[in-house]
């Protein structure tokens, strides 16, 4: 099946084949074969691992896709690398920002010219297992009430050696956990129809532009957390996670106060509940009606540094020590 794009992008160029258009104007051609699932792949200076990661979308058990490759301004090969792709396969197009316009904005720049019903993105540096896309849209596909799923992943050192899961490394995977744990991960999956409630991702988070944009669809719809495991996350020295370490947390903590409010009304929480929620998210905000529940906190640490203390001991099982840990945790009634 093949896709004709007829589309300009603004500040961007198109870089493939194709015809300049408006892009308000509804283009007839896309709505004849429209792709089930549109995959966005930002990438920038991503020569590296970037053939993988288009590799793991084409070697997809469902094939009803189209790969939108937005390549931020490069200054390596990856815009080579994403063209000989788009070139021997119609259903990936790759466009090409004529300045350096971060993540998030990228991410608009890929998703405005998404045709699928089911929407995802993925990094130049992750790959997929072969049947995430088939699994994902599977489920929504049987569960129309859920707005966005989310899979298991495994963590990959740069060299590619296993380290683990993402099941092992957080706390129960339940939708109040997100303001808390960034519990989604990298392999997931949302309805075009979520996103015409919520909106674009917001250029002012970057650094956690995916964190506010799930905690806008669990206050907006649904997310179910599955367990298979469908996705590779690589973790490299050059993430924006370790790179912008300090950015990370300050925009963390900001949506996290953004949204403490809505969740604690989305989900119904007590007081109680809602002192539990503030030691978790780190927010120690001074709010008079929780002045009684203050006591609540130094037991929190306390137990807290009891786990710490006795994981310590398991050094030689990793899934042993997060037993522990979890286990003299602080956990909402909810979980």
């Amino acid at each position: 099946m093949s896709y004709t794009f007829k589309t300009k992008v603004f500040p961007t160029k198109l870089v493939g084949g194709g015809i300049l258009n408006d892009p308000k104007i509804p283009n007839p051609d896309l709505d004849k074969n429209n792709p089930k699932i549109s995959i966005v792949l930002p990438t920038y200076n991503g020569e590296r691992w970037l053939a993988q990661s288009i590799e793991s979308v084409i070697t997809q058990t469902e094939k009803n896709w189209e790969l939108i490759i937005v390549n931020d301004c490069s200054k390596d090969n990856t815009l080579k690398i994403a063209e000989s792709y788009a070139q021997q396969d119609q259903r990936i197009c790759v466009f090409s920002n004529t300045t350096n316009k971060k993540l998030p904005a990228t991410l608009n720049i890929g998703f405005q010219y998404a045709c699928g019903k089911y929407l995802t993105w993925t990094s130049d540096d992750n790959l997929y297992k072969p049947k995430a896309l088939e699994v994902m849209a599977r489920y929504l596909d049987d569960n129309p009430k859920t707005d966005l799923v989310c899979a298991d992943q495994d963590y990959l050192s740069e060299d590619g050696e296993f380290l683990g899961t993402l099941i092992e490394r957080l706390p129960p995977r339940i939708p109040i956990v997100l303001l808390y744990s960034c519990n989604v991960g990298g392999a997931f999956m949302y309805r075009k129809t979520i996103t015409d409630k919520i909106g674009k991702y917001d250029e002012n988070t970057f650094c956690a532009e995916d964190y506010d944009y799930w905690c806008r669809i669990a206050l907006a719809g649904t997310i179910t957390y599955i367990n298979d495991n469908l996705y590779q996350y690589r973790m490299q020295s050059q993430s924006l996670t370790v790179t912008k370490k300090n950015q990370v947390a300050e925009k963390t903590k900001y949506i996290r106060e953004k949204y403490f409010s809505q969740f604690c009304e989305k989900f119904k929480l007590n007081d109680k509940e809602r002192v539990k929620l503030l030691y978790l998210s780190k927010l120690y905000k001074k709010d008079e009606r929780f002045n009684k529940y203050r006591y609540m906190f130094f037991w929190f640490s306390l137990r807290r540094r009891i786990g710490e203390f006795l994981a310590m001991f398991i050094f030689w099982n990793k899934p042993i020590r997060h037993k522990i840990r979890r286990n003299f945790g602080v956990q909402l009634e909810s979980q």
